[in-house]
């Protein structure tokens, strides 16, 4: 049987790209080896979408990993966004089938999407154009989106969720369709926008970061490893902010069943009541104080 192909050099390939190699479970010293090509995005950028075209065309992979989970599935189909009313963020909260810190930070993302010339997730879908063209399987390899947001919320304190929450509301209710806004949209698209926000928000929020970076790192770590034994050329897409942890995890155990474990603990109802009430008074309150010191 003739030797697989060497695997192309590196710098005729997009960046940043990480390449990784794995030998499947019960594979000797000899075995077969994997070879990862793990390409950093932007999210939000036009030429990360030409990237993904290139990386699969150039490598030909078996198999192609997108930072996406089951519940993110629709945004492979997504043609536009919808933005939820506020009504309908308090009614989620109000009903239980979200904390407030989902509620809202859906709300955000879509009111952000919304202003972007770029669907968020396009990568994706080129990603999944691409491997359905070569025939490799498309596999979805972020932690349930549930999960991660979950362990979010019950890795802040108190006054954590409120001052969060009212943050992020803050934000949203403060964005206006200018030029300002179009050319700070511009910016982000030169990066990772949405990874590189994250980490802006945990020089404020320290806990954040943990549970909505380093553990799903981890878990894109674990899940691309267990591709070694069904291929030997794998692509993934990832946002280039999770470049370096997959790196710093990739001959580390790690514990899937503590990482992928939703939290026990559960807020009462009345003090999530407590929670949304404290953040809309914390709006509110910067509201006035915003507009009294326009006026001066």
């Amino acid at each position: 049987m003739a030797a697989p192909p060497t695997p192309p050099v590196p710098e005729t390939l997009p960046q940043p790209l990480a390449v990784l190699r794995c030998r499947g479970e019960g594979a000797g010293a000899g075995g077969p080896e994997t070879t990862y090509y793990i390409l950093g995005t932007a999210h939000v950028s036009a030429e990360s979408c030409e990237d993904v075209t290139t990386l699969i065309r150039a490598v030909k992979p078996q198999v192609v990993l997108i930072e996406l989970c089951s519940e993110r599935r629709p945004v492979l189909s997504l043609d536009k966004i919808r933005e939820p009313s506020l009504g309908e963020v308090v009614t989620e909260i109000r009903t239980g089938r979200a904390t407030p810190f989902q509620a809202v930070y859906s709300w955000l993302l879509a009111k952000v999407g919304r202003h972007l010339d770029v669907l968020p997730g396009e990568e994706f879908r080129v990603a999944l154009r691409e491997a359905h063209a070569i025939g490799a399987q498309v596999v979805l390899g972020d932690r349930l989106l549930t999960v991660t947001l979950a362990r979010v919320w019950h890795a802040l304190g108190i006054w954590e969720k409120v001052k969060l929450t009212g943050t992020l509301l803050w934000t949203g209710l403060s964005m206006l369709d200018t030029e300002e806004m179009r050319s700070e949209i511009e910016k982000m698209k030169e990066t990772d926008v949405l990874t590189e926000a994250i980490r802006e928000f945990g020089k404020e929020f320290p806990s954040l970061l943990h549970p909505l970076i380093t553990e799903r790192d981890q878990f894109m770590a674990f899940m691309l490893r267990k591709l070694a034994a069904r291929a030997q050329t794998v692509v993934a897409i990832v946002g280039a902010g999770h470049l370096q942890g997959i790196r710093d995890h990739w001959e580390k155990d790690i514990d899937i069943a503590e990482i992928t474990a939703m939290p026990a603990e559960r807020l009462p109802l009345l003090r999530w009541r407590r929670v949304a009430l404290l953040t809309a008074g914390g709006v509110l309150v910067s509201t006035a104080l915003l507009r009294y010191t326009g006026r001066r």
